[in-house]
């Protein structure tokens, strides 16, 4: 949400795959993309070709900014996952209609399961 602000639509199914325009409105948005989940899969080679590309394209200082995002929100994701920390009411209202559009109250952890 805090990216609308000056205006510049932005299309977030980039990051599922599912946009059609390109970097989805964020410069570099598909580098971005598959640096993130080549982080997060099991293949070294794929990580250093989308390592390289998004160094090649942005600069060692980005490489490192997008590593420390890709890496924190992993492990705080992780953490409220496996606490079953809830979202808050403000942020469940504010997100709803993204969270629907993505698909992401499709993924097991989206769902309420009832258990408390």
């Amino acid at each position: 949400m805090s990216a609308g602000h000056d205006g510049t639509e932005y299309d977030l199914s980039l990051v599922n795959g599912a946009a059609d325009n390109g970097d989805g409105g964020i410069p570099d948005g598909r580098a971005l993309v598959a640096f993130a989940e080549a982080v997060l899969g099991t293949d070294n080679g794929v990580l250093h070709t989308h390592r390289t590309a998004l160094q090649d394209a942005l600069g060692d200082a980005a490489l490192v900014d997008a590593a420390a995002v890709v890496a924190n929100f992993n492990a705080i994701d992780r953490v409220a996952d496996a606490c079953g920390i809830p979202l808050d009411a403000s942020t469940e209202d504010m997100t709803a209609e993204m969270r629907a559009s993505l698909g992401f109250d499709d993924f097991a952890v989206g769902r309420d399961t009832g258990a408390a």
